[in-house]
């Protein structure tokens, strides 16, 4: 953007920089933003600038803005290949988060990557737009966005908590969120990785205290897909399992696939939509009930539209080329540097780590039989468009 030429800073190539905006105290972020430099230099990560991030005060309510946050963004880089960088900013993001947070101090990264930022608040989403006057800059492009208004019913609103988070985007509940937990817990005693090595260890909790329900998940999310060499559509197949083990129209491939994950991990089970990016893909998947509302549209310029109600975004109807309900038992991804593909329940393991019954289900668990939901039958067509540049 060109305020980076105009202080001088030359923000490297696209995939080789990681910005993201942090939630800071007014009156003392100078320390807070010091010993990050530390850290992100101890780990060979070079930051580049800090900026404040400019906002409207006026544009949010009395409550919004006694709790208002100073809103700085950090933009980092590293002489090393952009996977190595991933695992680097990734590692800075998760040990800033555990070792500069404590009582007293506001300290909260919004997002920290080289394909996304985070842009949220305790605010309306029309109010977005006027609060974050970045938004509003002609040279602000992007080619998605993962939006989603909401109000807390389980937890105490504040602008940490708002959504979307640094992965997902949650509309629902998780109704087996302790036991989820308690079992992510477990595993840390028992996790190994040779890329991260004794760097794993200071990535824990994996789960972050004192978050909501969609939080938690979020933080699990987040891992499966850095240290898990996950996919993020493998990786959300995984936590959200359709109800496989009595279904018997379902395919081999996709009920290996789901054995092995049952081994690795319990579903993360309740009425939900989750939406969710990483910049390379954004998509949307159902609970295993297919309890919440969701629909999407492609246009014929190959724009992707999906909301949970209808009428969020004006299309014209002679512009629509398809237009589906996402329903249980169907993942909805788009690949924005490969092609869109609507992955359903016969297409949706594809591009998936392969799972098969000699070497990925030995030594696993039984798998807990549930009550059989049997798929709708439903369009198994492909959408293919060509990706951005």
């Amino acid at each position: 953007m060109n305020w980076s030429a105009s202080h001088g800073i030359e923000l490297p190539a696209f995939g080789r920089y990681a910005t993201g905006i942090f939630y800071l105290d007014k009156n003392s972020h100078e320390e807070a933003e010091k010993e990050f430099n530390a850290l992100a230099e101890s780990l060979g990560v070079q930051v580049l600038y800090w900026r404040s991030v400019p906002t409207n005060q006026e544009a949010v309510g009395a409550v919004a803005r006694k709790s208002e946050p100073l809103s700085r963004q950090v933009f980092v880089t590293a002489d090393v290949d952009e996977e190595t960088f991933k695992r680097q900013v990734f590692i800075l993001r998760k040990r800033a988060t555990h070792e500069l947070q404590r009582p007293g101090r506001r300290f909260y990264i919004c997002s920290l990557t080289p394909k996304t930022i985070v842009y949220k608040g305790l605010f309306t989403s029309d109010q977005l737009w006027e609060y974050y006057l970045d938004l509003k800059n002609p040279d602000f492009l992007t080619y998605l966005a993962l939006v989603h208004t909401r109000f807390s019913t389980n937890t105490f609103p504040s602008w940490e908590r708002a959504h979307p988070l640094r992965v997902l985007a949650h509309n629902g509940e998780i109704n087996t969120l302790r036991g989820n937990v308690n079992l992510m817990k477990a595993r840390e005693g028992v996790m190994k990785s040779e890329q991260f090595g004794d760097e794993l260890k200071k990535l824990y909790p994996v789960v972050e205290p004192n978050l909501s329900d969609s939080g938690s998940c979020d933080c699990v999310l987040e891992f499966l897909t850095a240290v898990g060499n996950r996919s993020l559509p493998e990786a959300v197949m995984t936590m959200v399992p359709e109800a496989w083990q009595n279904d018997r129209t379902m395919s081999q491939e996709k009920r290996d696939f789901y054995h092995w994950s049952a081994c690795v991990m319990e579903p993360w089970d309740g009425p939900a939509l989750i939406s969710f990016t990483d910049g390379r893909y954004i998509g949307a998947i159902l609970d295993r009930n297919g309890l919440r509302p969701s629909r999407f549209y492609v246009t014929r310029d190959n724009l992707l539209i999906m909301a949970s109600e209808v009428g969020v975004y004006d299309v014209d109807p002679k512009d629509v080329t398809l237009k589906i309900r996402l329903k249980h038992a169907l993942i909805k991804t788009q690949s924005i540097y490969a092609s869109t593909t609507i992955f359903t329940t016969t297409t949706h393991t594809r591009n998936c780590r392969t799972a098969t019954t000699t070497t990925h289900t030995r030594n696993c668990r039984t798998a807990t039989t549930t009550t059989a939901t049997t798929a709708i039958p439903i369009d198994t067509s492909e959408i293919v468009r060509r990706g951005p540049g």
